[in-house]
């Protein structure tokens, strides 16, 4: 007889034992499985909606500055070799290797134009773009209404060609309402809309049709920023960010290190989170299966005693409770990774609140077996050693 033979017919003898530890590490795997499929959907889906959230990336003119300075005293900064953005770099950005990552581009013009005699800063705009990157801005009043009805989703309106949506203080400055008509430059618009307030500088600002405000100034196709909103859940920003810089070298690209470090941040929390949840999950996993196998020793005493008595040495003994500990944690770590996968596709869209699951994962299998397997040697460790230095003696008692 073998010390394979004798752990397979343990295995036989005390079908329970071996049933409990293999529940133990089905539950500890699986529930780590599922844990980590789970968070890692809720990860990169959070990572997509933080990058979905306004603009990462801003891109203007290229100019190079120098202060003038007379007699010690600084007059003024002057800009100089000043390039412009037009329309067309538009097109070039899509030649970027990672233009797949990119979300939305919205160019605009940005002016300060006259009306009547209050100045304000006017914002040509392609409002599909504009309004889909900025969810937070919605309408707190809308021309054409009647009481009933309540304003649209600012990134599903059509703004006519002399049609404006006005920031909250804007509005107020300017003491205009939804369906008013104003003249700016000449040309005759008429209110939209107006923007419940921000609390920032865009409560300040007018927007309209970017082709609008090319005519007005009669610069056709310039623009004078590009927002870039950028997924960027395999590559950092600043990678998207030197690409834009290498194919537009008249502008100047600054990647927002605010919105990537808050992104950076909320993803590592939720790994965190993870890691420590499952650690605790299999550490659990790991006492059950200390407790079982202690529990089992102490059964097997008067064997134990019998295999000492006729030569098995201390080593021997120890090799049967890993082997037996070995095919339990890789039977466990195969089912574990079955469960924990069907859990996640099963119970995880509840959880995520419809986020889609990859409910089966093959490259997490063999890490589900390793887990398992290590979690189940590792808690049989003392185990092993208690039965490897019982006395043959003292064993034999048991008889």
């Amino acid at each position: 007889m073998n010390l394979y033979n004798i752990a397979f017919n343990n295995f036989k003898r005390r079908k329970v034992k071996v049933l409990m530890i293999l529940c133990g590490l089905v539950i500890g795997t699986a529930t780590a499985i599922a844990l980590f499929m789970i968070v890692e959907s809720m990860r990169w889906s959070l990572g997509d909606q933080i990058d979905e959230f306004g603009a990462n990336i801003v891109i203007v003119p290229r100019s190079e500055g120098m202060e003038i300075n007379y007699g010690g005293a600084e007059i003024s900064e002057v800009s100089l070799d000043y390039q412009r953005l037009v329309e067309d770099d538009l097109n070039r950005i899509s030649e970027i290797p990672d233009y797949d990552s990119i979300n939305i581009v919205s160019p605009k013009m940005i002016t300060a134009v006259n009306i009547g005699e209050t100045e304000a800063l006017f914002v040509g705009i392609k409002p599909e773009k504009e309004f889909i990157m900025k969810p937070w801005f919605t309408l707190q009043d809308q021309a054409g209404l009647t009481s009933n009805q309540k304003p649209v989703d600012l990134a599903l309106i059509e703004l006519p060609d002399n049609g404006l949506i006005l920031g909250y203080e804007a509005s107020r400055a300017l003491d205009l309402q939804s369906g008013d008509e104003i003249e700016i430059n000449g040309v005759s618009f008429y209110v939209t809309g107006i923007i419940n307030p921000l609390g920032s500088v865009e409560d300040g600002l007018i927007y309209g049709n970017l082709a609008t405000l090319q005519n007005i100034l009669n610069r056709p196709g310039e623009i004078s920023m590009i927002e870039i909103s950028a997924y960027c859940n395999s590559c950092p920003i600043e990678e998207i960010a030197a690409q834009l810089s290498d194919i537009l070298p008249n502008g100047r690209v600054t990647a927002l290190r605010q919105a990537a470090l808050l992104r950076e941040e909320t993803i590592d929390r939720f790994s965190t989170f993870s890691f420590i949840l499952s650690g605790i999950i299999l550490f659990i996993a790991a006492l059950m299966v200390l407790t079982t196998m202690m529990s089992s020793v102490h059964e097997r005493t008067r064997e134990i005693g019998i295999f000492r008595a006729i030569g098995f040495r201390g080593s021997h003994i120890i090799r049967i409770f890993f082997f037996e500990a070995g095919l339990i944690g890789l039977a466990g770590g195969l089912l574990g990774y079955l469960v924990g996968s069907t859990i996640a596709k099963v119970i995880g869209p509840y959880l995520t609140l419809g986020i889609t699951l990859n409910s089966w994962q093959p490259d997490l299998l063999l890490p589900a077996v390793l887990i398992s397997v290590a979690v189940a040697i590792s808690a049989s460790a003392y185990p092993a050693l208690k039965a490897a230095r019982l006395d043959p003696v003292e064993s034999l008692r048991f008889i």
